[in-house]
């Protein structure tokens, strides 16, 4: 009787005993650099419906249908439950399309700076457009209007030294640095491997297995200070400040 409740209770002993290791096994954590990176990629593509159609109908719901016009450009057409019909027109920035020698377009901007902008004569549209201070434009449409290199270019970077390009990412958090990892293309993510250390590395990981658990996400975190996937755009002005901050930095330094 007495060997078999010790053989009961080592064996109770047995299952109830748990090691680090064991620890490890249940907490759910990162599946992975790359595996983390992907999912959050295609989630973004997934959730970024617009970018899927160059022109044309965009979504159609039973209530209502977005079409896009152009780029940044979008109506809203629909009806709510108590009759009312609506049709709107959206536009998400500005946006110049230059075709032989027409520009066309539409732009974004503060109604005090376009009044500025009519008290005088203006003999080319890039002296129309600077008296906008907040205005973005697409790259291309940069080039063809002023007729030089455009200003900013993350890419620079890569022709850096070592130092400047950790002064880079310094100044960023972990968080944003996640997020440009999967809004930006491989070549940040060559960057960022290999200027970081290992360390870095592992709490990058970790914000991106935050950002593939909606740890950020305004529904299960409306207070937090850090960005969701869908924040992609605060989080390259983040880096394009940065950027920017260091090249004046290094341009001081005499390099």
């Amino acid at each position: 009787m007495i060997k078999g409740l010790n053989k009961f209770f080592k064996i109770f002993k047995k299952n109830n005993e748990k090691t680090d290791e064991d620890d490890f096994v249940d907490v759910k954590g990162p599946r992975g650099f790359e595996t983390e990176l992907s999912q959050l990629r295609q989630k973004l593509s997934d959730f970024l419906l617009t970018g899927k159609v160059n022109s044309g109908i965009v979504v159609d719901r039973a209530t209502y249908k977005l079409l896009k016009n152009g780029p940044n450009l979008y109506k809203l057409e629909g009806a709510e439950k108590e009759g009312r019909s609506y049709s709107i027109a959206i536009s998400t920035g500005s946006y110049l399309n230059v075709s032989q020698d027409k520009i066309t377009g539409i732009l974004q901007v503060e109604e005090a700076e376009l009044n500025r902008a009519i008290q005088t004569e203006h003999s080319t549209l890039e002296s129309f457009l600077n008296k906008f201070k907040h205005i973005q434009l697409n790259e291309k449409a940069i080039e063809a209007i002023t007729g030089s290199r455009i200003k900013f270019h993350w890419k620079e970077i890569l022709l850096w030294e070592r130092f400047w390009k950790e002064q880079v990412l310094m100044r960023l958090s972990p968080n944003c640095i996640a997020i440009l990892l999967v809004s930006q293309d491989d070549s940040f993510k060559k960057y960022f491997l290999e200027i970081t250390s290992k360390k870095v590395k592992q709490i990058v990981l970790d914000e991106l297995f935050y950002l593939n658990q909606g740890v950020s996400s305004e529904q299960s975190n409306p207070n937090t200070k850090n960005y969701d996937l869908p924040s992609f755009d605060r989080a390259y002005f983040d880096f394009k400040r940065s950027v920017e901050l260091v090249r004046k930095k290094r341009d001081m330094s005499g390099v």
